[in-house]
C-alpha cells in the first residue's frame, strides 16, 4: 500500500519544509472519506526534525476527538509511517501535552476557553495547529476569535476540509475569497492540496455510493386551514417543497422509508456480518421515535446518540465503533468525521438540504473496511427522500462518479436500475421547516433505484476477527487514577486513615495532583503506593516507612460492619445455626446457674 494522492503531496511540502521552503501553512481540501486522519501524525515529521515542538489538533466534536488520539496508536499507521508519537485529549487543561507529543481539542473546548490556557500554552512552545474541518469556524465567528492567537503564535498552520463551504453560505475564517468563493493558491508561505472524489475513487480510497431515493404523495394543511396534496415530489412547486418535505419526514412515508433501509440492511448483513446502519434524524423527538420505533417494533439492539445526553451518546458512539451495536440513531453528532468503515447503510431522515451537510453525512458510508473482503465487492448505500433538493445533491455526486468510473459495474451488479437523473449542483433550503404546517398524509409510492441483492449462498467475504479497542493515553490516565483512588480509599479504611490525609501524602510526594499528572508519573505514583501502602494486615515487625508515608497500623483484617448476606453453602449455613444455637443454650445455663447460687431465679 502506497500514500494516497494527498498524503504524498502533504509528505513532499514537509519534506521542502525540512529543506527551507519557507511554507508555514497548507491548505488541505480532501473529499469526506479520502483519508485526512493520516496528515496530522504525518506534520509530525517536522517535530522530528526538531522545527517544532507538540501538535496541536482541532477538531468540531468531542467523539472525534476520541478517534484521533486513538488514531495515533492505531499500529497500521504507526507501521505504515514509523511514527511513534502520541497525543492526548484536552479541554483547557494546564499542559496538555503531559508528556506526549501534543494534544487534541474542540472548537467548542477552545471558545470557552475565556482565560486563554491554550493561547498561553502556544506562546511556549513551538505549535504545529492543525485546523480539521474548520469550515465550522465562520469568518470573525466566536471560534475565529479564540482561534486567532493560536494561528498567529502557531509555527504551522494546517487547515483541512472535507467541503471547503458553508451550509449557510457565510465566508470562512483564515481563506482568501474571491468572487464570494474560497480561492486558494500556492503562495511562498502557503502550500494547497486538493484530492477530489474522483482522485478518490480512481485510486480505490473510498466506495461509490448507491441512491435509494423514494417517491411519495403528501397531503399538509397550513396555519390557515388551507389543505394542499400533491401526487409525487417531481414537478414540485417551489413553494411547496418544503410542506412536502417535513410531511415526509412526519408521517407513515418516514417509517416505510426506515423499513426498506433496513430490510436491505438485513439481507446484505447476511454477506457481511459486519454491516452496519447509521439513522440520521431531523429532531430530537424523532431521533428518540426511531431508536424506539427500531427497539420495539422491529426488535433490533438499536442505540440514540445526540447532544442532549451527551456522555451516554459517546459510550454508543464508541460501541458502534466496535462489536458491540450496529444500528445508530443520530442528529448531527455522528454524522461528520465518523470514521466507522463497517457502516454499510445510510438512511436520510433529515429535513436539511445543504451540500456540504449532505455530502459530510452519506461520506459516513464510503470508507473501505480492510476485514469486509475485497474493494469490487462492498457498497454504500444511501436512503432518502427524492426530493427536488437533495436530488441535486445527490446530481453533483453522480457526476463526479461517472467521471471517475465511467459507469463500468461488476458483473455482481446485473439488475441494478438508475433512474437518477443528475440535474445541475445546487444546494436547497429546508432548515427550520414545520412551524406553520400540520401534516395530514405521507405515504411511500416508488423508489427510484432496484438493487438486486447477491446471493445469499455464494462466499463472496472473507472476514477477519474484529481488532481489541485501542486504549487512548487519556483513558490510560483515567484508568490509573481510579487503581490509585480504591488503592488508597482501602488503605485508608483497613489502617483507619482517613483518605485525604493519604491523599496530601502522594501530593507533596508527587510535587502536584493526580489530576495534573502525565501518564509516565501516573504509573510512578501507582508503583510508590503499591510499594509503601501496601494492602492487608501488617504481619511481623512492622518496619518504619519512609519519612511522610503513613505507617501500616493493622494487625488483622478490618470487617465492615454493614450487614451483608451470607454467601457460604446450606451445609455451612446450618452448620453456622447450629453453633449459634448450642451457644445461647449454653449462655442461658450459664445465666440459670448464676441466679440459683443467689437463691434467685431466670
Amino acid at each position: 500500500m502506497g500514500l494516497r494522492k494527498h498524503q504524498a503531496e502533504f509528505n513532499n511540502v514537509i519534506d521542502g519544509i525540512i529543506s527551507g521552503s519557507g511554507v508555514t501553512k497548507i491548505i488541505l481540501s480532501v473529499t469526506p472519506g479520502g483519508g485526512k486522519s493520516l496528515i496530522p501524525p504525518m506534520a509530525g515529521r517536522l517535530i522530528m526534525a526538531g522545527l517544532a515542538d507538540a501538535i496541536a489538533w482541532v477538531v468540531p466534536r468531542q467523539a472525534l476527538q476520541d478517534q484521533g488520539e486513538r488514531g495515533f496508536l492505531d499500529p497500521f499507521p504507526r507501521h505504515f509511517l514509523k511514527h511513534n508519537l502520541t497525543i492526548r485529549s484536552s479541554t483547557n487543561d494546564l499542559n496538555p501535552c503531559r508528556g506526549t507529543n501534543g494534544f487534541v481539542t474542540t472548537y467548542q473546548a477552545l471558545g470557552v476557553d475565556t482565560n486563554r490556557v491554550t493561547a498561553q500554552e502556544f506562546s511556549q512552545r513551538r505549535y504545529v495547529l492543525l485546523l480539521d474541518e474548520y469550515h465550522h469556524v465562520e469568518k470573525n465567528g466566536i471560534w475565529h476569535e479564540s482561534l486567532k492567537p493560536l494561528v498567529d503564535r502557531a509555527a504551522y498552520v494546517v487547515l483541512m476540509s472535507g467541503t471547503l463551504e458553508r451550509g449557510d453560505g457565510e465566508p470562512i475564517a483564515f481563506t482568501p475569497y474571491r468572487n464570494n468563493k474560497p480561492f486558494l493558491e500556492d503562495t511562498q508561505d502557503t502550500a494547497v492540496i486538493r484530492y477530489t472524489r474522483e482522485d478518490a475513487l480512481r485510486e480505490r480510497a473510498i466506495l461509490p455510493l448507491y441512491f435509494h431515493l423514494s417517491d411519495g404523495q403528501f397531503s399538509w394543511k397550513d396555519r390557515k386551514g388551507a389543505v394542499t396534496s400533491i401526487p409525487s415530489f417531481e414537478g414540485i412547486k417551489p413553494q411547496d417543497k418544503i410542506g412536502a418535505l417535513y410531511t415526509a419526514l412526519n408521517t407513515d412515508f418516514s417509517k416505510q422509508l426506515l423499513h426498506e433501509s433496513v430490510f436491505h440492511w438485513q439481507r446484505c448483513k447476511r454477506l457481511n456480518p459486519r454491516a452496519k446502519l447509521l439513522i440520521v434524524t431531523a429532531d430530537y423527538k424523532r431521533a428518540k421515535e426511531v431508536t424506539e420505533m427500531l427497539q420495539f417494533a422491529m426488535r433490533l439492539p438499536a442505540e440514540i446518540a445526540t447532544s442532549h445526553k451527551s456522555k451516554e451518546a459517546h459510550a454508543a458512539i464508541k460501541r458502534f465503533k466496535g462489536a458491540g451495536l450496529d444500528v445508530l440513531v443520530t442528529i448531527a453528532m455522528a454524522y461528520e468525521g465518523l470514521d466507522v468503515p463497517p457502516v454499510t447503510h445510510i438512511c436520510c431522515l433529515t429535513q436539511i438540504r445543504s451540500v456540504p451537510w449532505i455530502e459530510q453525512m452519506v461520506a459516513r458510508a464510503v470508507r473501505i473496511d480492510k476485514a469486509a473482503g475485497v474493494y469490487e465487492l462492498q457498497r454504500a448505500y444511501v436512503f432518502a427522500p427524492r426530493d427536488p433538493d437533495f436530488k441535486k445533491v445527490v446530481g453533483r455526486i453522480e457526476h463526479e462518479q461517472v467521471a471517475a468510473l465511467k459507469i463500468k459495474l461488476s458483473p455482481v451488479d446485473d439488475g441494478i436500475e438508475v433512474a437518477v437523473i443528475p440535474d445541475e449542483p445546487g444546494e436547497g433550503g429546508g432548515e427550520g421547516m414545520g412551524s406553520d404546517i400540520t401534516p395530514l398524509d405521507g405515504a411511500l409510492t416508488g423508489t427510484s433505484e432496484k438493487v438486486v441483492g447477491l446471493d445469499p449462498q455464494q462466499d463472496l467475504f472473507e472476514f477477519q476477527e474484529p481488532e481489541e479497542p485501542i486504549e487512548t493515553v487519556k483513558e490510560q490516565e483515567t484508568r490509573l487514577r481510579q487503581e490509585i483512588s480504591a488503592h488508597v480509599n482501602r488503605f485508608a479504611f483497613e489502617h483507619r486513615y482517613k483518605s485525604q490525609k493519604i491523599n496530601s501524602e502522594l501530593k507533596k510526594h508527587m510535587g502536584a495532583p493526580r489530576n495534573l499528572l502525565e501518564l509516565s508519573r501516573l504509573e510512578s505514583l501507582l508503583t510508590h503506593v503499591k510499594k509503601y501502602y501496601p494492602l492487608g494486615p501488617q504481619k511481623g515487625t512492622l518496619k518504619a516507612p519512609p519519612p511522610g508515608v503513613s505507617l501500616g497500623r493493622a494487625k488483622r483484617p478490618r470487617v465492615s460492619t454493614k450487614v451483608v448476606p451470607w454467601t457460604g453453602s446450606k451445609a455451612d449455613l446450618k452448620q453456622k445455626k447450629e453453633r449459634e444455637t448450642d451457644r445461647a443454650r449454653k449462655d442461658n445455663r450459664r445465666i440459670f446457674e448464676m441466679c440459683s447460687a443467689f437463691g434467685g431465679s431466670r
